[in-house]
Protein backbone atom coordinates (compact mmCIF):
# COMPACT_ATOMS: atom_id res chain seq x y z
CA UNK A 1 0.00 0.00 0.00
CA UNK A 2 3.01 2.50 0.86
CA UNK A 3 4.76 1.42 -2.51
CA UNK A 4 1.58 2.47 -4.31
CA UNK A 5 1.13 5.05 -2.68
CA UNK A 6 4.12 6.54 -3.23
CA UNK A 7 4.27 6.17 -6.79
CA UNK A 8 0.79 7.31 -7.55
CA UNK A 9 -0.12 5.57 -10.73
CA UNK A 10 -3.78 5.42 -10.99
CA UNK A 11 -5.15 2.10 -12.15
CA UNK A 12 -2.18 0.34 -11.11
CA UNK A 13 -3.54 -3.40 -10.15
CA UNK A 14 -1.58 -5.65 -7.24
CA UNK A 15 -2.17 -8.87 -6.07
CA UNK A 16 -1.17 -10.54 -2.98
CA UNK A 17 -1.80 -14.01 -0.93
CA UNK A 18 -2.41 -13.50 2.73
CA UNK A 19 -2.72 -15.82 5.75
CA UNK A 20 -5.98 -15.01 7.68
CA UNK A 21 -5.82 -16.35 10.99
CA UNK A 22 -9.28 -16.18 11.92
CA UNK A 23 -9.92 -18.87 9.21
CA UNK A 24 -6.65 -20.48 8.78
CA UNK A 25 -6.83 -20.27 5.07
CA UNK A 26 -4.66 -18.05 2.39
CA UNK A 27 -6.59 -15.86 0.63
CA UNK A 28 -6.14 -13.89 -2.37
CA UNK A 29 -5.87 -9.93 -1.90
CA UNK A 30 -6.17 -7.11 -4.78
CA UNK A 31 -5.25 -3.96 -3.85
CA UNK A 32 -6.30 -1.47 -6.98
CA UNK A 33 -5.28 2.55 -6.88
CA UNK A 34 -8.45 4.59 -8.08
CA UNK A 35 -7.95 7.50 -7.16
CA UNK A 36 -5.72 10.60 -6.48
CA UNK A 37 -7.37 13.75 -4.61
CA UNK A 38 -6.75 16.36 -1.72
CA UNK A 39 -8.58 15.60 1.35
CA UNK A 40 -8.75 17.78 4.75
CA UNK A 41 -6.73 16.24 7.37
CA UNK A 42 -6.37 18.16 10.26
CA UNK A 43 -7.43 21.53 9.04
CA UNK A 44 -5.24 21.33 6.48
CA UNK A 45 -5.84 20.15 2.86
CA UNK A 46 -3.35 17.10 1.79
CA UNK A 47 -2.76 15.09 -1.43
CA UNK A 48 -4.13 11.66 -0.81
CA UNK A 49 -3.91 8.29 -2.99
CA UNK A 50 -7.44 6.18 -2.48
CA UNK A 51 -6.25 2.45 -2.64
CA UNK A 52 -9.19 0.22 -2.88
CA UNK A 53 -8.53 -3.54 -1.26
CA UNK A 54 -10.32 -6.19 -2.45
CA UNK A 55 -10.49 -9.26 -0.33
CA UNK A 56 -12.63 -11.64 -2.33
CA UNK A 57 -12.78 -14.57 -0.58
CA UNK A 58 -14.69 -12.92 2.08
CA UNK A 59 -16.62 -10.15 -0.15
CA UNK A 60 -15.32 -7.28 1.30
CA UNK A 61 -14.15 -4.19 0.57
CA UNK A 62 -11.66 -1.85 2.01
CA UNK A 63 -10.74 1.90 0.98
CA UNK A 64 -7.38 3.37 2.19
CA UNK A 65 -6.08 6.81 1.69
CA UNK A 66 -2.44 7.94 2.20
CA UNK A 67 -0.22 10.81 1.38
CA UNK A 68 2.79 10.95 -1.20
CA UNK A 69 5.31 9.13 1.32
CA UNK A 70 3.04 6.34 2.09
CA UNK A 71 1.81 6.97 5.17
CA UNK A 72 -1.52 5.93 5.90
CA UNK A 73 -4.36 8.18 7.36
CA UNK A 74 -7.48 6.65 6.77
CA UNK A 75 -9.22 3.05 6.09
CA UNK A 76 -12.87 2.44 5.87
CA UNK A 77 -14.85 -1.08 5.60
CA UNK A 78 -18.02 -0.72 4.32
CA UNK A 79 -19.97 1.88 4.90
CA UNK A 80 -19.93 1.64 8.74
CA UNK A 81 -16.37 1.13 9.92
CA UNK A 82 -13.48 4.04 9.90
CA UNK A 83 -9.74 3.89 11.15
CA UNK A 84 -8.23 7.20 10.99
CA UNK A 85 -4.55 8.02 12.27
CA UNK A 86 -4.73 10.80 15.05
CA UNK A 87 -3.26 11.91 17.93
CA UNK A 88 -3.62 10.73 21.17
CA UNK A 89 -5.12 13.33 23.15
CA UNK A 90 -7.78 13.52 20.24
CA UNK A 91 -8.34 9.78 19.91
CA UNK A 92 -9.04 9.43 23.71
CA UNK A 93 -11.58 12.21 23.94
CA UNK A 94 -13.87 10.93 26.49
CA UNK A 95 -16.72 13.25 25.34
CA UNK A 96 -17.28 11.22 22.27
CA UNK A 97 -18.55 8.27 22.69
CA UNK A 98 -20.43 5.59 19.96
CA UNK A 99 -22.24 2.41 20.80
CA UNK A 100 -21.39 0.04 17.62
CA UNK A 101 -24.41 -2.46 18.18
CA UNK A 102 -26.68 0.25 18.76
CA UNK A 103 -26.17 2.85 15.69
CA UNK A 104 -26.44 -0.81 13.42
CA UNK A 105 -29.52 -1.33 14.76
CA UNK A 106 -32.05 -1.86 11.74
CA UNK A 107 -35.21 0.03 12.89
CA UNK A 108 -39.01 -0.92 11.40
CA UNK A 109 -41.83 1.78 10.88
CA UNK A 110 -43.36 0.32 14.05
CA UNK A 111 -41.84 -1.88 17.29
CA UNK A 112 -42.80 -5.41 16.67
CA UNK A 113 -44.61 -7.04 20.02
CA UNK A 114 -44.72 -10.38 21.14
CA UNK A 115 -42.05 -11.65 18.79
CA UNK A 116 -41.76 -14.94 20.33
CA UNK A 117 -45.49 -15.45 18.93
CA UNK A 118 -45.06 -14.65 15.57
CA UNK A 119 -44.80 -17.64 13.04
CA UNK A 120 -44.39 -15.93 9.69
CA UNK A 121 -43.20 -12.02 9.17
CA UNK A 122 -42.72 -10.71 6.09
CA UNK A 123 -40.50 -7.41 5.37
CA UNK A 124 -39.58 -5.05 2.60
CA UNK A 125 -35.72 -3.93 2.54
CA UNK A 126 -33.80 -1.99 0.44
CA UNK A 127 -29.59 -1.72 1.16
CA UNK A 128 -28.58 -5.53 0.52
CA UNK A 129 -27.08 -4.43 -3.10
CA UNK A 130 -25.94 -7.72 -4.92
CA UNK A 131 -25.39 -9.91 -1.59
CA UNK A 132 -28.75 -10.99 -1.37
CA UNK A 133 -29.52 -12.93 1.90
CA UNK A 134 -29.70 -16.85 1.90
CA UNK A 135 -32.36 -18.85 1.00
CA UNK A 136 -34.07 -21.36 2.80
CA UNK A 137 -37.15 -23.43 3.76
CA UNK A 138 -37.38 -20.75 6.92
CA UNK A 139 -36.24 -17.39 4.82
CA UNK A 140 -38.02 -16.35 1.27
CA UNK A 141 -36.16 -14.21 -0.86
CA UNK A 142 -37.82 -12.23 -3.84
CA UNK A 143 -36.07 -8.70 -5.31
CA UNK A 144 -37.36 -6.35 -7.71
CA UNK A 145 -36.09 -3.20 -8.45
CA UNK A 146 -33.87 -3.00 -5.40
CA UNK A 147 -36.68 -3.93 -2.81
CA UNK A 148 -35.88 -7.26 -1.30
CA UNK A 149 -38.88 -9.17 0.17
CA UNK A 150 -38.35 -11.36 3.32
CA UNK A 151 -41.04 -14.26 4.30
CA UNK A 152 -39.71 -15.23 7.72
CA UNK A 153 -41.41 -18.78 8.96
CA UNK A 154 -40.91 -20.30 12.55
CA UNK A 155 -39.81 -23.68 12.43
CA UNK A 156 -41.36 -26.55 13.54
CA UNK A 157 -40.59 -29.09 16.35
CA UNK A 158 -36.98 -30.58 16.59
CA UNK A 159 -37.88 -34.45 15.18
CA UNK A 160 -37.21 -37.18 17.66
CA UNK A 161 -34.65 -38.51 15.63
CA UNK A 162 -32.03 -41.42 17.37
CA UNK A 163 -28.88 -39.61 17.95
CA UNK A 164 -26.15 -40.01 15.47
CA UNK A 165 -23.59 -42.59 16.31
CA UNK A 166 -20.67 -42.01 13.72
CA UNK A 167 -22.09 -39.40 11.67
CA UNK A 168 -19.19 -37.52 10.16
CA UNK A 169 -19.25 -34.22 6.99
CA UNK A 170 -18.50 -30.66 7.00
CA UNK A 171 -20.85 -29.83 9.59
CA UNK A 172 -19.71 -32.49 12.84
CA UNK A 173 -16.29 -31.99 11.89
CA UNK A 174 -13.61 -30.12 14.66
CA UNK A 175 -11.87 -26.85 13.50
CA UNK A 176 -9.35 -24.31 15.02
CA UNK A 177 -12.26 -22.23 16.62
CA UNK A 178 -14.50 -25.20 17.07
CA UNK A 179 -12.51 -27.75 18.82
CA UNK A 180 -15.68 -30.38 18.54
CA UNK A 181 -12.54 -33.10 19.63
CA UNK A 182 -11.22 -31.81 22.20
CA UNK A 183 -11.64 -33.89 25.59
CA UNK A 184 -13.14 -30.99 27.67
CA UNK A 185 -15.97 -30.23 24.97
CA UNK A 186 -16.92 -34.60 24.52
CA UNK A 187 -17.05 -34.54 28.02
CA UNK A 188 -19.07 -31.98 28.72
CA UNK A 189 -21.24 -32.75 25.93
CA UNK A 190 -22.09 -36.31 27.36
CA UNK A 191 -22.33 -34.48 31.03
CA UNK A 192 -25.11 -32.25 29.72
CA UNK A 193 -27.45 -34.62 27.35
CA UNK A 194 -27.21 -37.33 29.92
CA UNK A 195 -29.57 -39.51 29.41
CA UNK A 196 -30.75 -38.14 26.14
CA UNK A 197 -31.14 -40.99 23.53
CA UNK A 198 -33.09 -38.40 20.60
CA UNK A 199 -31.58 -35.41 19.02
CA UNK A 200 -34.70 -32.96 19.99
CA UNK A 201 -34.02 -33.78 23.95
CA UNK A 202 -30.23 -33.47 23.25
CA UNK A 203 -30.37 -30.48 21.50
CA UNK A 204 -32.51 -28.40 23.94
CA UNK A 205 -30.51 -29.78 27.27
CA UNK A 206 -27.35 -28.11 25.10
CA UNK A 207 -29.34 -25.26 24.39
CA UNK A 208 -29.85 -24.80 27.89
CA UNK A 209 -27.28 -25.30 28.96
CA UNK A 210 -25.05 -22.80 27.28
CA UNK A 211 -27.62 -20.06 28.04
CA UNK A 212 -27.08 -20.72 32.01
CA UNK A 213 -22.70 -21.28 31.51
CA UNK A 214 -22.33 -18.50 29.50
CA UNK A 215 -22.87 -14.91 31.30
CA UNK A 216 -23.44 -12.55 29.22
CA UNK A 217 -20.92 -9.89 28.55
CA UNK A 218 -19.37 -8.06 25.67
CA UNK A 219 -16.36 -9.44 24.02
CA UNK A 220 -14.53 -8.16 21.28
CA UNK A 221 -12.39 -10.97 20.29
CA UNK A 222 -13.21 -13.99 18.27
CA UNK A 223 -13.52 -16.43 20.54
CA UNK A 224 -13.53 -20.31 20.18
CA UNK A 225 -15.37 -22.86 21.44
CA UNK A 226 -13.51 -24.05 24.24
CA UNK A 227 -12.26 -20.68 26.02
CA UNK A 228 -15.95 -19.99 25.70
CA UNK A 229 -16.81 -23.10 28.09
CA UNK A 230 -13.50 -22.47 30.63
CA UNK A 231 -14.05 -18.58 30.61
CA UNK A 232 -17.93 -19.11 30.79
CA UNK A 233 -18.40 -15.71 29.36
CA UNK A 234 -18.99 -13.71 25.77
CA UNK A 235 -21.85 -12.79 23.84
CA UNK A 236 -23.89 -13.91 21.06
CA UNK A 237 -20.66 -15.24 18.90
CA UNK A 238 -19.40 -16.62 22.07
CA UNK A 239 -23.15 -18.43 22.95
CA UNK A 240 -23.07 -19.68 19.26
CA UNK A 241 -19.85 -21.56 19.19
CA UNK A 242 -19.97 -22.93 22.40
CA UNK A 243 -23.38 -24.57 21.50
CA UNK A 244 -21.99 -25.74 17.87
CA UNK A 245 -18.84 -27.55 19.61
CA UNK A 246 -20.55 -29.17 21.91
CA UNK A 247 -23.22 -30.18 19.39
CA UNK A 248 -20.34 -31.64 16.49
CA UNK A 249 -18.92 -33.24 19.88
CA UNK A 250 -22.18 -35.64 19.70
CA UNK A 251 -22.16 -35.86 15.46
CA UNK A 252 -24.89 -33.67 15.35
CA UNK A 253 -24.28 -31.14 12.29
CA UNK A 254 -24.15 -27.73 13.43
CA UNK A 255 -23.37 -24.18 12.01
CA UNK A 256 -22.91 -21.32 13.00
CA UNK A 257 -25.57 -18.62 11.61
CA UNK A 258 -25.22 -14.57 11.64
CA UNK A 259 -27.38 -11.86 10.64
CA UNK A 260 -29.75 -9.36 12.83
CA UNK A 261 -32.67 -10.29 15.05
CA UNK A 262 -35.59 -8.24 16.78
CA UNK A 263 -33.57 -6.25 19.62
CA UNK A 264 -36.80 -4.95 21.44
CA UNK A 265 -34.98 -2.50 23.81
CA UNK A 266 -33.80 -0.79 20.56
CA UNK A 267 -37.21 -1.28 18.83
CA UNK A 268 -35.32 -2.58 15.68
CA UNK A 269 -32.94 -5.24 14.30
CA UNK A 270 -29.68 -5.47 15.86
CA UNK A 271 -26.35 -7.49 14.52
CA UNK A 272 -26.77 -11.33 15.93
CA UNK A 273 -25.63 -14.85 15.78
CA UNK A 274 -26.86 -18.04 16.52
CA UNK A 275 -27.42 -21.55 15.65
CA UNK A 276 -28.06 -24.14 13.22
CA UNK A 277 -28.98 -27.73 13.40
CA UNK A 278 -29.34 -30.12 10.78
CA UNK A 279 -32.14 -33.03 11.60
CA UNK A 280 -33.80 -35.04 8.73
CA UNK A 281 -31.96 -33.34 5.59
CA UNK A 282 -33.15 -29.77 7.68
CA UNK A 283 -31.39 -26.87 9.22
CA UNK A 284 -33.45 -25.45 12.59
CA UNK A 285 -33.01 -22.40 13.80
CA UNK A 286 -32.16 -22.00 17.62
CA UNK A 287 -30.93 -19.40 19.91
CA UNK A 288 -28.65 -19.85 22.89
CA UNK A 289 -28.44 -16.36 23.78
CA UNK A 290 -31.96 -15.60 23.84
CA UNK A 291 -32.89 -19.07 25.03
CA UNK A 292 -34.89 -19.93 22.08
CA UNK A 293 -34.63 -23.43 21.19
CA UNK A 294 -37.16 -22.90 18.29
CA UNK A 295 -35.69 -19.35 16.99
CA UNK A 296 -38.31 -16.66 16.66
CA UNK A 297 -39.18 -15.54 13.27
CA UNK A 298 -37.55 -12.14 13.37
CA UNK A 299 -34.21 -13.34 13.16
CA UNK A 300 -32.72 -12.90 9.41
CA UNK A 301 -30.15 -15.20 8.14
CA UNK A 302 -27.36 -13.08 6.23
CA UNK A 303 -24.73 -15.81 6.37
CA UNK A 304 -23.34 -18.44 7.49
CA UNK A 305 -20.09 -20.84 7.96
CA UNK A 306 -16.36 -19.82 9.34
CA UNK A 307 -15.28 -16.21 9.78
CA UNK A 308 -14.43 -15.69 6.12
CA UNK A 309 -18.13 -16.28 5.48
CA UNK A 310 -19.16 -14.15 8.51
CA UNK A 311 -17.49 -11.21 7.00
CA UNK A 312 -19.37 -10.60 4.05
CA UNK A 313 -21.85 -9.01 6.19
CA UNK A 314 -19.37 -6.03 7.35
CA UNK A 315 -20.33 -4.74 3.95
CA UNK A 316 -24.49 -4.09 5.01
CA UNK A 317 -23.43 -2.60 8.21
CA UNK A 318 -25.28 0.89 8.26
CA UNK A 319 -26.61 0.32 4.52
CA UNK A 320 -29.86 -1.59 5.41
CA UNK A 321 -33.46 -0.26 6.23
CA UNK A 322 -37.36 -1.75 6.51
CA UNK A 323 -39.74 0.34 4.03
CA UNK A 324 -42.71 -2.39 5.42
CA UNK A 325 -42.90 -5.19 8.12
CA UNK A 326 -46.16 -7.32 8.40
Amino acid sequence: LRKMAREGTIGKKVTVSQFDASSMKTMKIEHTLIAAEKKIFGGVEVPFSQIETNYRDMGVVENSWADSTGRLFEAKVGGFFTARLEAEEEAKRQEYTQDLLVSAVVKPPAPIVEQEKITQLQLKMKGFGKVLPPVSDRQAVVEENGVVTLTLTKDGPLPALPLPQDQVGEFTEATPFIQANNPQIRSMAQKVIGDATTTDVAVTRLMKFVHAHVKDTYVPSFSNALEVLQSERGDCTEHSVLFVGLARALKIPARVAVGIGYWPAGEGFGWHAWAEVKLDDKWYTLDPTWNQVNADATHIKLADGDAMQQARIVMLLGKLSILEAN
